[in-house]
């Protein structure tokens, strides 16, 4: 399972995801919770943003070597499989 934020344009957009979802193809999630900054929503307090940033520093990191590399992994698998 993979899930999937979008945002939607217009009206006919939800139509069609909700007949999606009939037929048991799609499960809509609603309503999203996203502590995701780099997408549009409202704003947030500076209290909120410090508690972001603190969890992005404890959050793990890696080399951009290492980032490279995996990308390429990845980028392999894609182009051989389309997934």
């Amino acid at each position: 399972m993979e899930t999937l934020t979008i945002k939607l344009t217009g009206k006919k957009a939800l139509e069609a995801l909700r007949e999606l979802e009939e037929q048991h193809l799609i499960e809509i999630i609603e309503p999203l919770v996203s502590d995701s900054l780099a997408l549009p929503g409202n704003e947030i307090s500076e209290e909120d943003f410090r508690k972001w940033a603190d969890r992005a520093e404890l959050a793990p990191s890696i080399s951009l070597n290492e980032a490279r590399l995996r990308w390429e992994i990845r980028k392999k698998k894609i182009q051989q499989t389309g997934k």
